[in-house]
């Protein structure tokens, strides 16, 4: 009994620190200064050794065609090797700015996806036993899919590759501090949302039966708080949110989701093409994409860099089943690995890998940093101005307003019931508040 109390009042920081970090690679491109800032950012907040940054120097662009992939991997293995850390690593981690997507000829020539892949996926296999399988026109049912063990490299012959992107380099770091071993999450309190999104009206059923219904009764199993929406539209305005599973077609719309998630949520989007860019302008201006949901605050999320048959989509089931497990206690990569059929394919992987999740009935209770789960913009889009209401008056609010690149071009010091403000260009904006200084939250604003 004393250890158990001794226990419930460590600080996460040190509950964090229990859990090393030396089989983490860090890859980080020399010609982009977001993946050294989030490199080294991570490295700090985890204690990861110095050996284990691997260094590339390749083209900062998120696609890449195969030469420079096979540039991108000979200078991975060669850096993996010469530190000794082949047998060492079971995880390897990108960052913003290393390379996101392989096109290889026949994608390029024949604009089809059976030659294009993830290239955090194609790394997942090297230096192991499926090498062969690299960059084929074939996806790879990989060993670790279904599981119930905990991953080792030298067991099933692959690393477990997650990535570290957002927007923003803000939004990873602040990804980062949410994250991590031993994060409290509340099965009372926090909400699990099945969203039947972009599913066809003939195919809905076959996604209720497949992909909804079975995830649900993986949540029920433990009794957390869920929500289903057996509707095609989208769900909007929810807060205390753990996790967000969107089944359908795609790709999904740039609808306004305005969730507010718990540090350790988690999301997989199975519609296309939801990972396929990172970089402020070109996920922000096409389609609902990972970054919207790392921008509301979420943890970790599963998408696709291009479209995918429905046979090879993820298994959200596995996913719930897996990483709600307080027995086994697995963590985020080996939770989304075994729920990912495939390898040297489609898929990405958002998150620290060794995020593991705690079930605390009192988490989320108790006021911790302030939030802007209250605050509205609205109308939203807008073609005039805009209106924020359900501000408290006992608290101090101010905002700035910058564009996808980052750019300042509006402050407002003062945020009371009757405030409106109005953007002048058309696009998508970032409105960052603010109390007594400190970041309480991002909300995205569209100016048609």
């Amino acid at each position: 009994m004393k250890f158990s109390l001794f226990f419930a009042f460590l600080p996460f920081s040190f509950l964090a620190q229990t859990v090393s970090y030396a089989d983490v690679g860090v890859i980080v491109n020399l010609n982009s200064p977001e993946s050294i800032a989030i490199g080294n950012y991570f490295q700090a907040a985890r204690n990861i050794p110095n050996q284990n940054l691997i260094y590339v120097n390749v083209p900062n662009t998120e696609v890449i065609n195969d030469s420079v992939f096979n540039v991108l991997r000979a200078q991975i293995e060669a850096e993996i090797l010469n530190s000794g850390l082949e047998n060492t690593l079971n995880y390897l981690v990108t960052t913003k700015g290393v390379p996101l997507r392989r096109l290889g000829i026949d994608c390029i020539v024949n604009q089809g996806n059976g030659d294009c892949g993830s290239v955090d996926s194609e790394l997942s296999l090297i230096l192991g036993t499926h090498a062969s399988n690299i960059a084929q026109s074939n996806a790879f049912i990989h060993p670790y899919f279904n599981q119930n063990v905990h991953f080792s490299r030298s067991q099933f012959g692959m690393y477990l590759v997650t990535r570290l992107d957002g927007f923003t380099v803000g939004d990873v770091k602040q990804m980062i501090e949410r994250s991590g071993p031993n994060t409290a999450v509340n099965p009372l309190a926090f909400q699990n949302i099945l969203d039947l999104n972009e599913a066809q009206s003939n195919d809905s059923l076959y996604f209720v039966d497949t992909y909804i219904n079975t995830a649900l009764n993986a949540f029920q199993t433990g009794n957390w708080l869920t929500q289903t929406d057996y509707n095609t539209s989208p769900v909007t305005d929810q807060s205390n949110v753990l996790s967000y599973l969107s089944t359908g077609f795609g790709p999904l719309s740039d609808y306004q989701q305005n969730f507010s998630f718990v540090p350790g949520s988690f999301a997989a989007l199975t519609t296309c093409s939801t990972a396929a860019a990172f970089d402020s302008v070109s996920s922000s201006n096409a389609t609902f994409t990972l970054s919207d949901l790392i921008a509301q605050g979420c943890t970790a999320a599963h998408g696709y860099v291009n479209c995918i048959y429905v046979s090879q989509l993820f298994r959200a089931d596995i996913l719930v089943n897996r990483y709600l497990d307080q027995a086994a206690h697995y963590n985020l990569a080996e939770s989304f690995y075994m729920a990912e059929r495939f390898a040297s394919w489609q898929g990405v992987i958002i998150g620290d890998p060794k995020t593991t999740l705690i079930a605390d009935n009192t988490a989320g209770l108790a006021p911790t940093i302030p939030s802007i789960d209250a605050l509205i913009l609205y109308p939203n889009p807008s073609r005039g101005p805009f209106q924020i209401k359900g501000t408290d008056p006992n608290r101090p609010i101010s905002a700035v307003i910058h564009t996808v690149t980052g750019q300042q071009i509006q402050s407002i010091q003062s945020i009371n019931e009757q405030t409106t403000f109005e953007i002048e260009n058309k696009g998508v904006f970032f409105i960052t508040f603010y109390e007594n200084g400190a970041s309480i939250g991002m909300k995205k604003v569209v100016v048609e």
